[in-house]
């Protein structure tokens, strides 16, 4: 059986179509990064070129904190915040199969039933039994030229097929746009779950820091009450006088009356943890015994430019909002183009008037169509021109994230070399405040020395461990600081990750 030319050349047509989908599309060049990124980090000794990258991946595991590994898990799995992004996820997914639909072609059912009376001749596929482009014609011995159509039921059924045929990439761009920004969802529920981590140990360093210094505080009035008890003793004795009594008590309740603000600060933290992980906040009555292991780290990791820019999520999150742009704009280039569609519909019925016999009807129709604009009054023109602004508006932004990222590290990493210094100092005060209390305790015991400079060197030495306490609370809270800052974990794959392609746009 011989095709007909006029199929031929409609399938050919068909085919011609389809080649161009697979070849052709609008490109898009991202705009050139400005700065020029450092080879190492000033604070950070230089990493030899084939030394193993840095992990910061589950980074509180490395504290040795079971307790605390166990806040910021459970904090992973049930924090609002975390969970809102996971939504957003879910949406941006869902508005991603919305974009690709328009890959593919869009089938109708159909199908209605009317009763109908026309006078005079009806014109040739006149009759629109249901919402479909294609006609129902009518037999013609159902006809009467005189008469027109008799009073009769006409029940129809029909399937309409159209499709865009993507040649110029519009519906391509599109869904690029789409899947960039569900990337970064990704991005912004790494970045929640950063956020979520690091805030839970900071909260619970500053808890186990309000916690020592109540041992501090405790300590502190033990022996101011024992001063007490001294003085009150020899005032008896007739060895001193009401004002040396009155002193040692004064300094008793100076030291109780830090304790409840301690306390209160201590709860507050255990509140906003148990916050945090997703609990109410009497979900947390006070913290478990920290484990003898926990420990901060004996080196920081060191890393180079380069990995934090894989690392983070909010430049990863910039880039992917730049590559959405890109798409938009080549999407919106696509629309200078024409569009080519194709078409396809089926109908089948049947008429039965009222006093004759029924017949049987059905049509089909294979169709290929095209759209080009003429005039627009510089709608697409001008649409192009605003998403290429926006396009160099985001390429800035990253280039912020970026120059953002960069600072932070640095900083951390001076910030927490110098509260490791600090804090070696604070400590040596802190034992030499403490030897010079207990020798003046003991003079003052023994009756060698007055009361006054005893409570001197013992306030001396309390505050001084208070400030030990303090620093190496300090010194915990720049440590999580670093790691922050270094992005943390949850890399995503190699080409998620990947910074956008740096080219000069067109």
């Amino acid at each position: 059986m011989n095709a007909h030319p006029k199929h031929l050349v409609g399938f050919s047509v068909l085919l011609m179509l389809l080649g161009l989908q697979a070849c052709t599309t609008v490109n898009v060049d991202i705009p050139t990064l400005q700065a020029e990124l450092p080879q190492q980090f000033d604070s950070v000794a230089p990493r030899p070129l084939d030394g193993d990258q840095a992990d910061t991946s589950r980074w509180w595991q490395t504290l040795n904190d079971p307790v605390l590994s166990e806040f910021i898990e459970e904090g992973l799995r049930n924090n609002t915040d975390v969970r809102v992004a996971l939504a957003r996820i879910k949406e941006a997914r869902a508005y991603l199969g919305v974009a690709e639909s328009a890959y593919y072609p869009t089938v109708d059912a159909q199908m209605g039933a009317d009763r109908s009376r026309q006078t005079g001749t009806m014109p040739p596929q006149s009759m629109g039994l249901i919402s479909s482009p294609l006609p129902v014609p009518m037999p013609s011995s159902s006809l009467n030229p005189n008469t027109g159509m008799p009073l009769g039921n006409t029940t129809a059924a029909g399937l309409n097929a159209t499709w865009e045929v993507d040649v110029f990439g519009a519906r391509h761009s599109d869904a690029e746009m789409v899947h960039q920004l569900v990337l970064g969802a990704q991005e912004q529920k790494h970045g929640a779950q950063l956020l979520v981590a690091s805030d839970i140990a900071t909260h619970y360093f500053e808890a186990r820091g309000a916690e020592r210094r109540l041992e501090v505080l405790q300590r502190g009035v033990d022996v101011a009450k024992r001063l007490n008890k001294y003085a009150e003793g020899r005032f008896k004795a007739g060895q001193t006088n009401a004002s040396e009594v009155d002193r040692a008590l004064l300094q008793v309740d100076f030291t109780q009356a830090q304790v409840e603000p301690l306390r209160a600060l201590l709860a507050s933290h255990v509140r906003r943890i148990a916050v945090l992980m997703g609990r109410p906040p009497q979900g947390l009555q006070s913290l478990p015994a920290q484990p003898a292991s926990a420990r901060l780290p004996p080196s920081l990791p060191s890393v180079l430019p380069s990995d934090v820019l894989e690392r983070r999520p909010d430049v990863r999150g910039a880039a992917r909002k730049l590559r959405s742009q890109a798409a938009k704009l080549g999407s919106a280039k696509a629309e200078l183009m024409p569009k080519f569609y194709i078409g396809f519909g089926g109908l089948a019925g049947r008429f039965h008037p009222d006093n004759q016999d029924g017949s049987n009807f059905s049509t089909q129709m294979l169709g290929i169509g095209v759209r080009l604009p003429i005039f627009d009054a510089g709608r697409i023109r001008s649409n192009i021109a605003a998403n290429q602004a926006q396009l160099e508006g985001l390429a800035a932004q990253y280039e912020q994230s970026v120059l953002t990222a960069l600072e932070d590290v640095e900083n951390a990493y001076t910030a927490q070399r110098a509260f490791e210094v600090r804090h070696e100092l604070v400590l040596r005060a802190a034992t030499l405040a403490r030897r010079v209390a207990d020798h003046k305790n003991s003079l003052f015991v023994s009756g060698q020395d007055l009361l006054q400079p005893a409570l001197e060197a013992e306030a001396t030495a309390l505050q001084r461990a208070d400030d030990a306490v303090q620093s190496e609370t300090s010194r915990s809270l720049y440590t999580v600081l670093l790691y922050k800052a270094l992005g943390g974990g949850w890399s995503s794959s190699k080409d998620e990750m990947a910074a956008p392609s740096m080219k000069t746009a067109k």
